[in-house]
């Protein structure tokens, strides 16, 4: 199976879908794009046409730093920050 790739104002490209289903999509149309390893898409099939698109990023929900309103120093919240950044390295 042949799967065609239109990019606007440009030629096609052609991809071939491997044994596993899978379809490497080409440096020019990744680069056009933006896109990265692991980046999520969504497929859908359109009159004989299958479209992907990238997923925007999930936001995280925002967390205050100082939720009980007490006054902090610069220094204070500079830890805060430092305490949250390391525990999401471990």
């Amino acid at each position: 199976m042949l799967i065609l790739l239109p990019i606007v104002g440009q030629n096609m490209e052609s991809v071939t879908l491997s044994t596993k289903g899978q379809v490497v999509l080409p440096k020019r149309v990744r680069d056009a794009l933006r896109l990265a390893a692991g980046q999520r898409m969504t497929i859908v099939i359109e009159d004989r046409r299958i479209v992907l698109e990238p997923v925007a990023p999930a936001v995280r929900s925002w967390q205050p730093l100082n939720p009980s309103g007490v006054n902090l120093t610069a220094a204070e919240l500079c830890q805060a920050v430092d305490l949250k950044r390391d525990a999401r390295r471990r």
